[in-house]
């Protein structure tokens, strides 16, 4: 059985408070996110266990928090972190919460998607921060590579099972796929990851939500991996060009 609460938009712990949301919880996610604006959007109760929705913007990154254990949680549990990426992908595809409560998520988010939908050829433009279809715009004509996903951790994946090329991202060639995928542990702290491109400028270029998925500069690859390597691990790739233009 399926329990939703109403939609909450809270953006400073304040207002968190006095819309009700548990103190305990409220302390937890700060403590758990300690970068970036973060935004309650809802709880849904699920076979005994409470899921609260969060989503956290963070410079050009914007990504979804799950915890499960707060204030409507009947089993009296403490808060940890159940999930957390850029998009719902990964959480489908490794079973982390049921169905019927993501279904519920992605009415919150006003996103038109269901878990019982087949999953797309390529990544969706219409999602929390359609990272993988920005990508897609750049690398399917020249490299003849699209993404399924715009999760950090999916994407990830999808590339260390395709033919790219592993490289270190310190000494990554020029049009390198640069991966920082988000990591979430039960108690935080929770890092939103980041993926770009390597520009000849020896710049990192990537989506920026806050400009509808228009592209940014994300500083020089140094400043990239100083960023992101304190707490994440840091991967690059290098697609294969399309045969008929690695001919030419």
């Amino acid at each position: 059985m399926l329990l939703l609460l109403p939609f909450l938009l809270l953006f400073a712990s304040s207002a968190a408070m006095a819309n009700g949301l548990d103190q305990n919880l409220l302390t937890f996610v700060q403590n758990a996110v300690p970068e970036g604006q973060i935004v309650f959007c809802g709880e849904v109760a699920s076979n005994e266990t409470a899921y609260e929705l969060f989503v956290i913007e963070h410079e050009a990154s914007r990504g979804v928090l799950v915890t499960a254990g707060g204030s409507a949680d009947p089993s009296g549990k403490s808060p940890q972190v159940l999930f957390a990426d850029t998009s719902f992908d990964f959480a489908l595809s490794q079973n982390l919460m049921p169905p019927a409560v993501l279904s519920e998520f992605y009415a919150l988010l006003g996103i038109a998607r269901s878990p019982a939908m087949e999953a797309a050829a390529t990544a969706p433009a219409e999602d929390i921060y359609p990272i993988g279809a920005a990508l897609n715009t750049v690398l399917g004509p020249i490299a003849d590579f699209t993404f399924r996903s715009n999760s950090t951790l999916e994407i990830l994946q999808e590339l260390e099972r395709s033919d790219a090329i592993p490289v270190s991202p310190s000494a990554a060639p020029i049009g390198s796929i640069l991966v920082c995928p988000t990591t979430y542990p039960p108690t935080g702290p929770v890092s939103l990851g980041s993926v770009g491109i390597l520009g000849s400028d020896h710049q990192v270029y990537g989506p920026d939500f806050r400009k509808g998925g228009g592209w940014t500069c994300f500083g020089r690859l140094e400043t990239w991996i100083e960023k992101y390597s304190a707490q994440n691990q840091l991967f690059g790739f290098l697609l294969r060009a399309r045969r008929e233009r690695a001919s030419t």
